[in-house]
């Protein structure tokens, strides 16, 4: 990959980032709303099951 060919894509893409930035903003903004949710069940997840480790009768 030479220099021209990064530089071109890299003008195609601020060329049409019209077309694709608003779709961008919008899946930013969704994601930063789910991710905390997410976030609190992998923790309890995590916790149940190392609580479930300790305390079972194996």
């Amino acid at each position: 990959m030479t220099i021209e060919n990064a530089t071109n894509g890299a003008a195609l893409g601020a060329v049409t980032s019209p077309i694709w930035l608003p779709s961008l903003h919008d899946i930013s903004t969704a994601c930063a709303e789910v991710w905390p949710i997410l976030g609190a069940i992998w923790l309890c997840m995590q916790i149940g099951f190392k609580l479930y480790d300790r305390f079972s009768d194996r």
